[in-house]
């Protein structure tokens, strides 16, 4: 008898699952599931019909200058900021794109960059303010307006370890991410990486200046 209690308790079980699973035929009336295996999700399939804008679709057109992710763009950027459309997503196995110089990370720009000079630093510094200074603030001590929303673990730049960070190390943290920090590299070109470590370094020099009194003035004799 306790045998068949339990065959019939199983028996039980798996019709209820196949019930429960079972979509049946189409209908036009309200369906009762117990599991909807994500069928009904609040979104908008392709092609499908969206009220909410004035042509009706759903499906909406890029927003115009916009490039998709890993787009190799002809030619690199000149340096004198205030466009995106140069540079380069390149994954070759040199310094230039990885920031190592075999095992080890290697330290300074790389020569065709660092000829760039102020344009250079320009650069990085407007890739800077638009890419990193959220989180890490203007001046690089980890005061961003991310702060005030609760993200306590943004690291300031201008202490140690980071300070004492070889430059491919900077390059690649910004290329592949760290800790809380996405990866970049998608989303900045090889170059536009290079600029924002310059900037850094330029930051971290700026923040390690101290204040001291300056000495007093002596009056010159007027010549006669």
């Amino acid at each position: 008898m306790l045998r068949i209690s339990f065959g019939a308790i199983i028996i039980a079980g798996v019709l209820a699952l196949g019930f429960a699973g079972f979509r049946g035929a189409k209908s036009d009336l309200t369906h009762v599931e117990w599991f909807n295996d994500m069928a009904h999700q609040p979104k908008f399939q392709p092609q499908h019909r969206n009220d909410l804008f004035a042509d009706g679709r759903a499906a909406r057109l890029p927003v115009p200058g916009t490039i998709p992710i890993g787009l190799t763009l002809p030619g690199r950027q000149d340096g004198t900021g205030g466009s995106n459309t140069g540079g380069t997503f390149t994954f070759a196995p040199d310094y230039l794109n990885t920031g190592r110089m075999g095992t080890v990370y290697g330290d300074g720009i790389p020569a065709q960059l660092a000829a760039k000079g102020h344009d250079l630093l320009r650069r990085g510094r407007e890739r800077y303010d638009i890419n990193c200074a959220h989180c890490h603030g203007s001046t690089g001590a980890g005061d961003g307006v991310v702060k005030a929303f609760g993200m306590m673990t943004v690291a300031s730049l201008l202490n140690e370890p980071n300070v004492a960070q070889p430059d491919g190390k900077i390059f690649n943290t910004i290329t592949h991410g760290r800790s809380t920090m996405g990866a970049h590299g998608p989303v900045i070109t090889v170059e536009d990486r290079w600029a924002i470590v310059a900037y850094v370094r330029a930051l971290q020099k700026a923040g390690s200046g101290k204040l001291a009194v300056a000495p007093a003035a002596t009056a010159t004799p007027e010549k006669k």
